[in-house]
């Protein structure tokens, strides 16, 4: 079809801009020669209730921030780095690199404060019971996004190849290779070998700055896509409420512009971090020496690091096998409560969610004191 007998629908005429003016001209030029208008129409009819729990509807768009910092820091710092020269390359970042240890800095802040983000994000998604049907996808797929942030920040915490980082690493693949009958598969896999060693080095590498990226970012598509479709939750004092009494924002202009503020306060906070609590580096990892002493997890990691070693001997493996059930479950959340509004099960859902909360951060403090 000619270009010029493209014809714009009359409610995208009416939206537009005046004819005569230049951004008129080019909006109409656009549609002319991309008829999406229904697409831009879909968009424009986005709405995001206004309710007291409002503020928790941000945290999503305050974890892909963070993201987004990891994605530029991550290349800044991969033009340095060098896989066969793990610590001679880190330590020439920070000590020779303009900027290098800041933004390395930044790289380790951004990535803990996105994983805490999407902790928040996923409790108060849960306590606001929007896994509930149709969203089953949607709270799916936020938890698997959780699980390879998670992922995302384990892998990378080698790459400095320091003390620190190395036995770190290396207790994590052996309490994996205790897992029964995939467990030593996959550790040895991890490894690339019987020990933690620059072979390992090249794979978390690989999985760290290609994999993960690549399927981090299809999920994120997908998460962001389940969203646009099925809208934002409504809680179900807000959806009990008359139409007439029930308060809307537009999503693509005034909830995005009004998290803009929220952005720069966490880059600020950001910066902040990494300028007064820099992330230092240890020495260069020595296979053949000893730990040092006091070796944990990341602080996202201490929980089951900690409840572990309330199953001593050989009862850790019921330790895992109860640790290997909670995501099961977690998934399994909008099947188990389909109440609309919330009855007793979801109720009980919620007071385990509160035990739930209260026994990570027990450990969590636990595993950080001891």
């Amino acid at each position: 079809m000619d270009m010029n007998q493209t014809k714009i629908p009359a409610e995208a005429e009416a939206a537009l801009p005046a004819a005569d003016t230049r951004m008129g001209r080019f909006y109409r030029a656009l549609l002319k020669r991309y008829p999406i208008w229904p697409v831009i129409s879909f968009f424009m009819g986005k709405k995001v209730p206004e309710h007291k729990h409002s503020a928790w509807y941000m945290l999503g768009g305050i974890a892909l921030f963070f993201f987004i910092i990891q994605i530029i820091t991550g290349i800044l710092l991969m033009v340095y780095y060098k896989p066969g020269q793990p610590w001679a390359s880190v330590n020439r970042i920070v000590m020779e690199v303009p900027f290098g240890a800041l933004i390395r800095s930044m790289h380790h802040w951004s990535a803990n404060l996105m994983i805490l983000t999407l902790f928040l994000h996923m409790f108060s998604t849960l306590f606001m019971k929007a896994y509930r049907a149709p969203r089953e996808g949607t709270w799916i797929s936020g938890f698997i996004l959780l699980t390879l942030v998670m992922l995302f920040g384990f892998s990378g915490y080698l790459l400095p190849w320091d003390d620190l980082a190395f036995f770190a690493v290396r207790i994590g693949v052996s309490e994996m290779e205790k897992l029964p009958v995939l467990g030593p598969f996959a550790a040895d896999l991890a490894r690339g070998g019987p020990d933690v060693s620059m072979e390992t080095i090249g794979r978390f590498y690989a999985l760290h700055v290609v994999i993960l990226p690549l399927v981090v970012l299809l999920m994120i598509a997908l998460h962001l896509l389940f969203v646009q479709i099925q809208g934002v939750s409504e809680p179900d004092a807000f959806a009990a409420l008359p139409d007439e009494k029930k308060k809307y924002r537009n999503f693509f202009s005034d909830f995005m512009i009004g998290e803009i503020p929220v952005w720069l306060f966490m880059f600020g906070l950001l910066i902040a971090l990494s300028a007064t609590l820099p992330r230092e580096l240890a020495a260069e990892a020595n296979p053949m020496g000893a730990a040092p002493e006091g070796i944990k997890p990341e602080w996202y990691l201490l929980a089951p690091y900690q409840a572990l070693k309330l199953f001593p001997g050989k009862l850790e493996l019921v330790g895992m096998a109860i640790m290997g059930l909670a995501p099961l479950v977690v998934i399994a959340l909008p099947f188990i409560d389909k109440e609309i509004p919330t009855g007793k099960r979801g109720e009980l859902i919620t007071k385990m969610a509160i035990g739930g909360l209260i026994g990570f951060l027990g450990m969590t403090i636990w595993g950080l004191l001891s």
